[in-house]
């Protein structure tokens, strides 16, 4: 007489291999479609920011995060990250990123990953948009439309005297001692007006996200224009 078939040699009902097949290929597509979307967000919408050195302090502070939004239109006032590779002397370390549809969506699935491609990039406040007389200095400090704004100086600051350009910002450090602006790229000796062209300027500073005793937005400062 033959023993009945065990559960461990029945066959598996091809309705369940289906199913656990369909679930294998699930989980690439899903993870795939999370990356897709975190690109898309920093690409087009947010993007996280590590703050590299002391230029915005007591603003912002060497070592804390930040969001910044790549919507809305920019004002005087407000903390930017902007890539300067274009717009100040020096050797562009910017790689070739950009070529054709493969390099584009490389460069962005790194930027979402965090990986550095050598672009330069800075943070600091704009002060002056086109049309803006800008001078250096107004009692020790530099001057918009006869308007000191930002830190006071150093007696020995290079002056300069300049309309921005239409479609130019020009951008100011809270803290001149690690300033990294058009103010130092501006003036005697320079080969440049240190302005900015306004679709360099990446985005807008929202809210610091790290650490968390600091949650908010970045402190006013007195790189907007005093009465």
């Amino acid at each position: 007489m033959t023993s009945p078939a065990t559960h461990d040699t029945d066959p598996v009902p091809a309705s369940t291999a289906r199913a656990g097949s369909s679930r294998a290929h699930r989980v690439p597509v899903m993870l795939a479609a999370g990356i897709l979307a975190v690109v898309l967000v920093r690409a087009f919408v947010m993007q996280p920011y590590a703050v590299s050195s002391a230029s915005m302090s007591p603003s912002l502070e060497e070592g804390e995060r930040v969001l910044v939004s790549k919507v809305g239109s920019v004002e005087v006032g407000d903390v930017v990250v902007a890539d300067v590779t274009d717009a100040w002397p020096g050797p562009d370390r910017s790689t070739h990123i950009d070529d054709g549809l493969i390099g584009r969506t490389l460069a962005s699935a790194s930027g979402a990953l965090g990986i550095d491609l050598g672009e330069k990039s800075v943070l600091a406040r704009v002060v002056a948009t086109g049309g803006d007389e800008v001078v250096c200095c107004t009692d020790g400090r530099v001057g918009v439309d006869g308007k000191a704004v930002g830190p006071r100086l150093d007696d020995g600051a290079a002056t300069f005297r300049l309309t921005v350009p239409p479609g130019r910002v020009f951008l100011l450090s809270d803290n001149a001692t690690d300033a990294m602006d058009s103010r130092t790229h501006a003036g005697a000796g320079s080969t440049t007006d240190g302005t900015v062209s306004a679709d360099a300027v990446v985005g807008t500073v929202v809210t610091r996200i790290w650490p968390l005793d600091r949650l908010g937005p970045p402190s006013p400062s007195s790189s907007t224009p005093q009465s």
